[in-house]
Parts: structure tokens; C-alpha cells; sequence
């Protein structure tokens, strides 16, 4: 039995290895046949429900005698001796059983994951040659730029190393088991743009989205970023991984599906339609909208969607994700400028992209850290803001329009 596993595992490494060695088009590199393009992620059979909020990961709830081998070896004694193994081994994830809303209890954890200097990546994109190759455990070379690197982080929200008990209602828990990368971009390299830089991420991220997607207990990846005040450039972006979809996309998508069932439109694409060029836009590009929501939870909050109607970002083609980049630097920048660089989050809305009926119009909703929450936010879930979507909208519409000027060359 237990040869069987380490042989299993064993095997597993080596395929993960060899995909990860694939070449991915580089930045300005045409697709040829000889090149390898992204490929698609496998149709995962999803039983039925198993999206349920109330089923938030029981899609991949091991059995009994499964968890009792995987903390046990043969001798019977428990495997987690290292302390950070033990550390990541206590992380659980608990829901309110009333609003079902979920918490992660992290003991002992300090900081955000940021890597340090003598962290070396899982991953790199390397410039090679013209080509952006995907590199596994990346030795500097000469001659080589790297443009992004993947990390685990140092202090992760779910960890494969997580094991656990399950509880039932009403104090409903499961080990917070996923994946948890920290990407970022490379500050340095010469003759870089800053749309460049995020055009790179961009890649990296649809990059490892098709890996993980193909991993077991994976249901939803979420991308997101916590960026300080301040930051020049591309902030680190964040992917994190549950055995289920997160509550807020499962509601979002529900409530957008009930909108298409009684209108027959996508309630994205009739925003859309109604905020390009109104009071609410904030700057556009040839297939993106950034805009201030109707009714935004902060002051100064934004949106950036797709204009035509997509339901993936991994079908996201290169030359959309160039505009998507560029859209992000200029929006971004503009918020700095019009808000003195503010620290803000970002949290990419994506439907999941195994087999289900959950279905959502990408987009990225940007929180600026104008204030701290009160207590109507928490206590009532009524935002307040001294700042309307329309005057915001104006004053980093302005501001994003320089940025844009900048980057064009135009005094």
C-alpha cells in the first residue's frame, strides 16, 4: 500500500514536471506550429449539487478510512512532525450556519505571503530567445530576463499540507485544503513596459488556472491582489484554490442566471451598454469598460468587464489580454494619481471553469482603501459613501486619461 502511493506520487511529480516545461508564446511572438499553445482544461465531471453553497467542498470529501491513512503511516504514527507542516496542518475552514458565510482560521499566521529574497520560484516565465518558456525550479542563466515568478506563499490561506476533521451543522468545518501561489512581476528588466509587465501576468495566471483546474479537489481559483500605497508598477497577484465555489460568485451567479431566465440579456452586458460613455465610465479601451458601479460597497470603487459577453477567462484570447493589460495600467495608474496612491484589493470574478451550470460575466472589481469599514457595513451590509459613483468616475476618468497620454507619447 504504501509503495503504491509513494509511486503514484512519484509519478505525478514527473507529469507536473513535464507540463510545466511546455513553451508558452512570448510577447509579440505569433502562434506557428511548431510552438506549443495553451492547452485547454479538461471537462471534470462535477456530481450533481455538488456547487451548492451548502455543499461548499464535499465535492472532494475524502472517506473516513482515506483521511485516517493520510494522517497515519503504517506504524501508526502521525506524519506531521515539522512544525510549519503542523502549522499548515491546523488550518480550517468554518461556515456561519445561519448566513453561510465561511471563515478561515489560520493559527499563528503572521504577514501576507509576500516572498522573501532567498525564496526561489516553483515556476518562472522565462525571455528566451523571444519566447516566454515556462521554466520549473528557475536557475538564473546568462542572457535570460524573466518576467514573472510563481511562489508558494509564505503564509498561505489553504494549504495541501492541511488535514483535518469534517463537522456537520450547525457548526459545519473541513481542513482548508488548495493551492496558494503569490505571483510577481519582474521590476527591472530593460525595455520593459508596465503593460508589458501585465500582459506577462496576465499569461501566467491563465497559465496556472489550466494546471490547477486539472488538479483533484480544485472546484474554483480565485485571483486577487492587496496592493500598498505607493506601489510603482504591477502589484503581486494572488491565486488560491477551494474544493467549491465561493459564496459570493455562487450568489452572483444565481442571481444573474434568474436575470437572463426573466429578461433573456446578461445583466453585465446591459450594464455595459448602459454605462459606456455615461456619467459612470471611467476610461475604456477597444474591449474593455472601467466604470463606478450604480450602487459601489467604498467610495471610489470601479469595475473593469469585458465588452462583448464572456463567460471564461481562460478562452481570453492574447490579443484581448494585451488590452486587458493595458486597461489595467491605465485605470490603476489613474486611481493612483487622482487618489495619491492609495493601497487598494482586487478580486477577479470568474465562473468556474469545471462542468456546472455556474456562469458569470468576468470582470475585476477594484476596492480602494478610502476608509475602514463601519459598523453599518458589517452590521447591516449598508455601504456609506461621501463620494458618488458619478464624481469618481470624473475625477479618475481625468486622471486615467493622462496615464493614457503618457503611454501614447502625447504631451
Amino acid at each position: 500500500m504504501l509503495l503504491q502511493v509513494i509511486l503514484k506520487k512519484t509519478a505525478s511529480k514527473q507529469a507536473e514536471k513535464l507540463e510545466m516545461e511546455k513553451i508558452i508564446p512570448a510577447a509579440g511572438v505569433r502562434f506557428n506550429r511548431r510552438q506549443v499553445s495553451p492547452r485547454a482544461p479538461k471537462a471534470v465531471n462535477v456530481e450533481p449539487g455538488s456547487c451548492h453553497r451548502a455543499e461548499f467542498s464535499k465535492q472532494a470529501r475524502p472517506s473516513d478510512s482515506a483521511r485516517a491513512a493520510a494522517n497515519s503511516d503504517p506504524g501508526g504514527r502521525q506524519r506531521f512532525f515539522n512544525p510549519k507542516t503542523a502549522r499548515l496542518a491546523m488550518r480550517v475552514m468554518r461556515k456561519n450556519h445561519i448566513t453561510d458565510r465561511y471563515s478561515v482560521i489560520l493559527p499563528g499566521s503572521a504577514g501576507d505571503g509576500t516572498p522573501e529574497p532567498e525564496d526561489k520560484p516553483i515556476i518562472s516565465l522565462v525571455n528566451r530567445d523571444g519566447v516566454l518558456q515556462r521554466v520549473h525550479g528557475y536557475r538564473n542563466r546568462d542572457g535570460d530576463s524573466w518576467a514573472i515568478h510563481v511562489f508558494e506563499s509564505r503564509n498561505p490561506i489553504v494549504s495541501i499540507d492541511t488535514e483535518g476533521a469534517y463537522g456537520d451543522n450547525p457548526r459545519y468545518y473541513q481542513p482548508a485544503y488548495g493551492y496558494h501561489y503569490v505571483l510577481t512581476a519582474a521590476r527591472t528588466a530593460p525595455d520593459t513596459a508596465e503593460s508589458e509587465q501585465w500582459f506577462n501576468m496576465l499569461v501566467a495566471v491563465q497559465d496556472r488556472m489550466r494546471w490547477l483546474y486539472d488538479q483533484k479537489r480544485v472546484g474554483y481559483v480565485s485571483v486577487f491582489a492587496d496592493a500598498n500605497g505607493g506601489e510603482d508598477g504591477v502589484p503581486h497577484l494572488q491565486i488560491a484554490t477551494f474544493p467549491g465555489v465561493p459564496p459570493v460568485i455562487e450568489s452572483e451567479a444565481k442571481a444573474a442566471t434568474t436575470i437572463q431566465n426573466e429578461r433573456g440579456v446578461c445583466a453585465m452586458c446591459q450594464i455595459i451598454r448602459e454605462e459606456t460613455n455615461g456619467p459612470r465610465q471611467v476610461i475604456q479601451t477597444d474591449g474593455f469598460l472601467a466604470f463606478c458601479p450604480w450602487s459601489p460597497s467604498y467610495p471610489y470603487e470601479f469595475w473593469i468587464a469585458p465588452k462583448k459577453h464572456s463567460t471564461s477567462f481562460l478562452k481570453t484570447s492574447q490579443r484581448e489580454l494585451r488590452d486587458l493589460a493595458l486597461m489595467l495600467q491605465t485605470s490603476l495608474g489613474g486611481m493612483g494619481r487622482a487618489l495619491d496612491g492609495i493601497p487598494y484589493s482586487l478580486a477577479f470574478h470568474l465562473s468556474p471553469e469545471k462542468k456546472n451550470t455556474l456562469q458569470i460575466h468576468w470582470h475585476i472589481e477594484v476596492y480602494p482603501a478610502t476608509r475602514a469599514p463601519a459598523s453599518m457595513d458589517r452590521g447591516f451590509g449598508i455601504s456609506l459613501n461621501h463620494t458618488s459613483p458619478e464624481d469618481a468616475a470624473k475625477r479618475m476618468g481625468v486622471a486615467g486619461q493622462k496615464v493614457l497620454a503618457a503611454i501614447m507619447g502625447i504631451d
